[in-house]
């Protein structure tokens, strides 16, 4: 394809993804996740463009600094930047050293994360979903969109399986809980090496440093390999999405408040209580 047609395709997968799954609604309030990486400020471009044809709806980026120097810096500065040459597009930003006290930078060098037994992306994944909802709520938002490709799906589900949890629901879908802002991927069919080429083609920045934790995570494990085996095998990855969702089993769980801090949760203390509790935060901040 052509440059052109590859950006209408893309953007026209997006929209039927977004289509086929009930993702958005006419009159959200659509809070945008935006780490200042490449897929979510093309997911935001991307979303800007859709948006725009519903003048009941409206946006606003919201991004999450965990605390991680370098990394963090360049992203929150590409963020920034390619927001303020966005018109009308609301950016708000909020740290964890804001909510919870502390950057994942002070309770890894301290010591503090391997003390626990837990991993610096575990803490930073529950705790960025939380701050997210936090802030989503903050800003009256009645979805929150994150810009998980094909293959972050893929990971996510075959990383469940390795943990047994094959009774989740579908990622990325729109599910009405009472307590919690909706999550949606409207990424969801939309392979990385595609977000890639949109973003070059389209000027969007890549982040020159990598994430110093990235190397200890479960998924970069998982990633790796899907990576090649999608090389020598196209397609695997749009297979395994259509496996993986035909094993969801409906699930039985119950949803009950969290006993600490009263949000929506599956177990009796929710993790991001378990994880402040473990790092030695007393007071846990829900809203």
């Amino acid at each position: 394809m052509c440059s052109r047609c590859f950006t209408k395709t893309f953007e026209k997968r997006v929209a039927k993804t977004i289509a086929k799954h009930n993702m958005l609604k006419y009159d959200d309030r659509i809070a945008v996740a935006v780490s200042g990486g490449k897929d979510s400020l093309t997911l935001l471009r991307v979303l800007t463009k859709i948006e725009a044809k519903f003048p009941k709806s409206s946006m606003v980026a919201i991004t999450v600094d965990e605390g991680i120097s370098i990394y963090r810096d360049e992203a929150i500065k590409n963020a920034e930047d390619f927001i303020s040459r966005m018109n009308g597009i609301e950016h708000i930003k909020i740290s964890f050293k804001e909510l919870f006290g502390f950057t994942l930078d002070d309770v890894v060098k301290d010591g503090i994360v391997d003390r626990a037994g837990i991993k610096p992306c575990t803490v930073c994944g529950i705790l960025r979903r939380r701050a997210l909802d936090i802030m989503a709520r903050r800003v009256g938002a009645t979805v929150i969109t994150t810009a998980h490709t094909l293959d972050d799906v893929v990971q996510t589900y075959l990383m469940n399986v390795f943990r047994g949890d094959v009774d989740k629901q579908p990622f990325g879908i729109r599910t009405e809980i009472e307590g919690l802002v909706p999550r949606v991927a409207p990424f969801k069919l939309t392979p990385e090496d595609e977000v890639v080429m949109y973003a070059y083609l389209h000027g969007i920045p890549f982040q020159s440093h990598v994430c110093p934790y990235a190397r200890t995570s479960m998924r970069n494990i998982i990633r790796n390999f899907l990576t090649e085996y999608e090389e020598n095998h196209p397609g695997t990855l749009y297979t395994a999405l259509t496996s993986f969702e035909r094993l969801i089993k409906p699930s039985n769980i119950l949803i009950q408040k969290c006993k600490v801090c009263g949000v929506p949760t599956s177990r009796k203390i929710c993790r991001t209580c378990e994880i402040l509790k473990h790092l030695g935060v007393e007071e846990i901040p829900v809203q």
